[in-house]
């Protein structure tokens, strides 16, 4: 049973699902050609996403450096939220922009408030932050950001990879992820006019590797235009926009995809439950955190191995501590799920010999436990 997947819906594209295709790559830059439906795809995303403008990246370290490199044709300070993901840090040093940067706390809107104060007239703050954070299992409070923002007209880049395809707009009981798969700023309602860009890949929910940049006209606009590696970089290739295509055709199976991983999502967190192993404060999202301690952390890996559970062991951005990662797709088998958490409640909470148990502890209510609560 392996739990080291983050193919949340289940998506394998397999060739004969896709529409065929003439030639896999055009052979030019970006900038200078792709691929027809490449304008409809990034149209689609934009829409929603609810942004006014989108095009697509060969991936998010393609997209995010052509972001970076546009945004610092003007005097620009990066403040980055300390849990963001690595590889939106990668790519500000790669557009050679890094020099000018200030870490924040994360999702501290009152201390990104401060930071911009602090700031000389005439610099513009961008702030980068993920979309969803799966150390603590919270959207971003993009709303907020963006205020703390606006006395010098700031931008948030939000590295949206974790919910896009599977986070969207009006959650209810028979969506508690949403609907349409447009990420936080679809759950969050944001207006098209709000000062935010999103990259975010569509390798996770939606199985397709390439990623799409996505916000005001004027912006992606440049990035179309000048994004060096759109100038000097291939677009993403046909087999990969094939493979969104056929992610984004069916809005009801996509749905349905959805609502069985959150079935299976709570099944999996009832069994450790019942058997008195909390998940850390994830919520009900993909990604499951269980507490181990690091003395035992690599034996325990190893035990649930010759188990037949394959996981890893991570140390979360957000937070203190290593966690055993439970990333749980809706391709993942009922029965198998069921079996998987009771292998592991098990293990975790006997461990090796010699081993105390890592205590368990009642994680609070996430909005994605309480489908209503998203927006609020």
């Amino acid at each position: 049973m392996d739990f080291t997947s983050s193919s949340y819906l289940g998506y394998r594209h397999g060739h004969a699902e896709l529409s065929p295709w003439q030639a896999l790559t055009t052979g030019r830059p970006a900038g200078l050609a792709e691929f027809p439906q490449a304008d409809r795809l990034a149209r689609d995303v934009a829409r929603r996403m609810g942004r006014a403008d989108a095009v697509l990246a060969t991936s998010t370290l393609h997209g995010l450096v052509d972001v970076w490199s546009v945004l610092h044709r003007q005097p620009t300070v990066a403040l980055i939220d300390e849990a963001a993901y690595p590889i939106a840090r990668m790519a500000l040093r790669v557009s050679g922009a890094a020099g000018d940067q200030v870490v924040v706390p994360h999702f501290g809107a009152a201390a990104v408030a401060r930071a911009v104060r602090a700031l000389p007239l005439g610099v513009r703050p961008v702030l980068l932050v993920d979309g969803l954070c799966t150390g603590c299992g919270r959207l971003a409070p993009i709303p907020d950001l963006l205020t703390a923002l606006a006395p010098r007209r700031g931008l948030v880049l939000v590295d949206d990879t974790q919910a896009f395809g599977l986070v969207g707009a009006a959650p209810d009981p028979g969506a508690p992820y949403g609907h349409g798969g447009g990420g936080v700023s679809a759950a969050l309602a944001l207006p098209p006019s709000a000062r935010l860009v999103v990259v975010a890949s569509a390798a996770k929910a939606f199985g397709a590797p390439l990623a799409v940049v996505a916000g005001p006209p004027d912006l992606i606009d440049l990035v179309r235009r000048y994004g060096p590696c759109r100038v000097h970089a291939s677009a993403p290739s046909a087999a990969s926009q094939a493979a969104l295509g056929h992610a984004l055709a069916d809005d009801a199976d996509a749905a349905a995809r959805r609502v069985r991983l959150d079935r299976l999502v709570r099944v999996f967190r009832a069994r450790l439950r019942d058997h008195g192993v909390s998940t850390a404060n994830t919520g009900n999202w993909p990604t499951q955190l269980v507490p181990v301690t690091a003395a035992v952390a690599d034996r325990t890996v190893d035990r649930l191995r010759r188990a037949g559970v394959r996981t890893v062991c991570v140390r979360p951005a957000c937070g203190t501590g290593l966690r055993l990662i439970f990333l749980v797709t809706a391709d993942h088998r009922m029965p198998d799920v069921i079996g998987s958490g009771r292998a592991v409640a098990r293990i975790v909470s006997t461990g090796p010999p010699g081993h105390r148990p890592v205590a368990g502890h009642r994680a609070r209510p996430t909005p994605i436990d309480r489908p209503s609560a998203i927006l609020g």
